[in-house]
Formats: C-alpha cells, sequence, structure tokens
C-alpha cells in the first residue's frame, strides 16, 4: 500500500513538473516570437508609411503638416549628394554625417534604429539593376563575394535616400506587457503549480482519511459486537464466583475474589468502549457547570478545591450524562496522577493554591465560552505522550484502560467545543475544556441555542 502511494506521487509530480515546464517554454518562446513579429510589423509599416509620403510628393511639390501623422517626428527626402530636397520636424539638414563606413560597401542604406522612445528609418531609394551574371551568383548564395557595385535606379522624384522618425511610445507600451509576460507567465504557472500541488496533497488527505473512517466504522461495528458478546460470559462467570464463594473453604476466597476483580475489570473495560462507540451528542439539555461539578467532588478520596471565578451562572448545551463522564474522567485522571492516593487523605481546601494542594478545578467565562481548568501537581506527562494521550487504549498507567480521555475529547467536540491536556508550568498537568455557553431562546430547539 505505501510503495503503491509513493509511485502515483512520483508519477504525478512528474507528470505535472513536465506539463508545466513545458508549458513554460512554450509560452516564453511564443512571447519571443510575438515580440520579434510586432518588431517586424513596426518596420514594415514604417517603410508602407515612407513610401506613401515619396508618393505624395511625386504628385505634390511639397507635403502639408496635414498630410502628416500625428505621430511623425521628422521627415526628409535627400539627394544623390546627400543635400536636403524636402525636410519636415526633426530630420537632418545633411544625410552624409549619418551614412558610417559599413553603408559604403553596400551602396544602400537600409537602417533601422530604436532612439529612446523614437524609431528612426534610413532608406536608400530604388532597387539594384542586376544583370543575368548576378542573378546567378545570388542565386547560388555568392553576392557577398561581388566586389563591383551595382547601379541603383532612383524613383522620382530625384530623392535618393528617405529619413523617417517616429513616436513609437504606445507601440513599446505594447512591448513592454510582452516583456512583462516573459515573467509573469512562469510565475503564474509557478502559482497554479503550487495550487494544483496543495489539492493534490489535500485530495489525498481526504482519501486517506475517507478509508482510515471506514476502517472505523468496520472496527466499530465488530467492536460493539464483540462488546455485546463478551458481556454475556461475564456475566456467566460472575454469578458462578459469587456461587462458588458460598460454598468453597475460606483458603479458596482469595483466589475467587481475583476472578471477580478482573471480571469487574474487564465488564468496565466493555462498558467503556461502549460509550466510546455510541452516538457522541447523546440527548443535549442545559446544564449547569458549576452544579455539576460540585456533585461529583464527594465521589473523591481527596478534597478538590473548586473555584470558580465567575459569579454568573455558567450553562452549556450538553448531554448530561455524557458530560459528567467527561468530568469524572478528567478529575479520575488528575486525582490519580500521584503515585499514591489514600482514601484516608485529610480533606486540604485551603482558599488560594499552595504546594499542598493536589487538584484544582476553575470554572470562568471567556467571551462566548465556558473554560474549565482541571490543575494537578501529580507525575505530569511523559515525554512524547502529549501527542497520544487521545488515541484509543494508549494509557501511561499500569492499571489504567487508555479510553477515558478518547470518549472525553469525543463527547467535548460533539458539544462544539474542544479538549486539551498541557503540562503544567512547576510540574503536573492541566486539562483544558472549552464549550460553548447556552443561551436563552424563545423556541426550544438545538439549533437556536
Amino acid at each position: 500500500m505505501r510503495i503503491q502511494k509513493v509511485r502515483e506521487e512520483v508519477l504525478f509530480y512528474t507528470i505535472t513538473i513536465a506539463t508545466f515546464l513545458l508549458l513554460a517554454i512554450l509560452s516564453v518562446l511564443f512571447l519571443h516570437r510575438e515580440q520579434v513579429h510586432n518588431r517586424q510589423m513596426l518596420e514594415i509599416d514604417t517603410i508602407r508609411l515612407a513610401t506613401d509620403l515619396i508618393e505624395l510628393l511625386r504628385q505634390r511639390s511639397s507635403l502639408e503638416p496635414s498630410d502628416l501623422r500625428s505621430d511623425i517626428v521628422g521627415f526628409g527626402l535627400y539627394g544623390a549628394n546627400g543635400k536636403v530636397l524636402h525636410r519636415f520636424g526633426t530630420a537632418p539638414e545633411d544625410i552624409l554625417p549619418w551614412i558610417t563606413n559599413s553603408d559604403q560597401p553596400r551602396n544602400r542604406l537600409n537602417r533601422v534604429e530604436f532612439k529612446g522612445n523614437r524609431l528612426v528609418i534610413l532608406r536608400t531609394l530604388g532597387v539594384p539593376f542586376m544583370g543575368r551574371e548576378q542573378m546567378r551568383n545570388m542565386m547560388r548564395g555568392r553576392m557577398k563575394d561581388m566586389m563591383m557595385p551595382f547601379p541603383v535606379e532612383p524613383l522620382p522624384p530625384a530623392g535618393r535616400v528617405v529619413y523617417l522618425e517616429l513616436d513609437i511610445r504606445e507601440w513599446q507600451m505594447s512591448q513592454r506587457l510582452i516583456q512583462y509576460g516573459f515573467y509573469l507567465v512562469p510565475l503564474l504557472l509557478v502559482l497554479i503549480f503550487i495550487g494544483t500541488t496543495i489539492l493534490y496533497r489535500k485530495n489525498l488527505a481526504y482519501r486517506q482519511n475517507e478509508l482510515r473512517n471506514r476502517e472505523l466504522v468496520q472496527l466499530g461495528e465488530a467492536a460493539r459486537t464483540l462488546a455485546h458478546e463478551i458481556k454475556n460470559p461475564l456475566g456467566a462467570i460472575r454469578i458462578q464466583t459469587a456461587t462458588l464463594q458460598k460454598v468453597l473453604p475460606a483458603s479458596y476466597q482469595r483466589n475467587l475474589q481475583v476472578i471477580t476483580e478482573e471480571v469487574d475489570r474487564l465488564r468496565l473495560l466493555v462498558d467503556k468502549v461502549g460509550d466510546f462507540l455510541k452516538n457522541p451528542l447523546g440527548d443535549p439539555e442545559p446544564v449547569d457547570v458549576n452544579t455539576m461539578i460540585q456533585d461529583l467532588l464527594p465521589r473523591f478520596p481527596i478534597s478538590i478545591s473548586f473555584v470558580p471565578k465567575s459569579a454568573e451562572p455558567l450553562r452549556v448545551w450538553v448531554d448530561r450524562n455524557r458530560f459528567r463522564t467527561v468530568l469524572e474522567n478528567i478529575l479520575r485522571n488528575a486525582v490519580e496522577s500521584f503515585p499514591s492516593v489514600e482514601g484516608s487523605l485529610k480533606d486540604i481546601e485551603p482558599s488560594t493554591e499552595t504546594s499542598c494542594e493536589k487538584v484544582i478545578i476553575e470554572t470562568n467565562r471567556r467571551m462566548e465560552r465556558i473554560e474549565i481548568r482541571v490543575l494537578d501537581r501529580g507525575t505530569g506527562l511523559p515525554t512524547g505522550a502529549r501527542d497520544r494521550i487521545f488515541e484509543p487504549f494508549f494509557t501511561t498507567k499500569p492499571t489504567g484502560s487508555g479510553i477515558g480521555l478518547a470518549i472525553s475529547k469525543r463527547f467535548v467536540e460533539a458539544a462544539g467545543g474542544t479538549l486539551e491536556v498541557l503540562p503544567r508550568s512547576g510540574g503536573g498537568t492541566e486539562a483544558r475544556i472549552l464549550l460553548p455557553i447556552y443561551r436563552e431562546v424563545k423556541h426550544a430547539d438545538s439549533s437556536d441555542r
């Protein structure tokens, strides 16, 4: 079962990580392609705009400001000598300083430059004239070996070079969004991966809890049946032991007493198991906490100090018998936490906590909840026992059944409260019960308490 669980987890993480890595790579490639495509389209649109402006110059002698788009910062048309023929905006007077050594061997300008939020296009007009041999060499990929420049066929008007400068702030904003995508998409995929992993872990825990609950239901049915079947033989043994006690000599009475005690202990354990398996909610009703505690205190062999810290009545909505069982179990554990408890121990009833006090029980109101604290100075919790004390049949006492705290926690939680056992400062143990306070309502409905 465990090997299958490990294999399932390894398979899940392998497939999930591979899937998200593939999505991340594809997303980055798509964003890069989109970025390159947008840049190419911007260059094409800019060249197309320059062509349209030149076409207007062919039809007119000059351009009017109304003929230019709002994003055109500068436009210029230059002759073969680099002198300006037509100029607008930021276009330079002389284009020769813009021509670099790398442009001269090609005898042709085709430069695209990004300068901040501006785009500059510098382009030679006309197309190269190629002979048959030059076309053959180009087809063979040998154009780079050609040393002789070829003539350029000019387009009217007589301009040879065009300069165009555009404001591209809107385009840069869209490019920034794509750049942000390079960081956001992987981050988003990582967050989705983490969320998927958390959902998987929760689903796995839910399945495990469901399986455990199913097993507990089956175990509970088996335990209920077993407890019922054990009671009948125990009753028969008890009757037969009582008969033997009447007819056997006194020398056998001690052995019969041992049998009787063990039968009673088994019967008590069966009853506790039955309590654990029964409906934990029971029949809830308003119960006064202080009155219930005062009724229980005389049943213990040592005096227990009762300290109610709230003057108002403290009532809870709980099954009376189940609440009594909870208090009895907690107080019994506190009393039995001492190495020896004698029935003839003198009553100790100091008003404040001193070193001679055995057990103290306090009640108080904490906002909308009632707090019950049982404090003792016994041996305390053994190391490592705190996380297991509520497990059924786990006990730290030689004669304990290990079912009392498990029953108590089950009953308290069914009533909407909490139960915890903590180490007490200075030695001993503190058991703390929190239950919702009961409020009067007009209709006797448990849902309106």
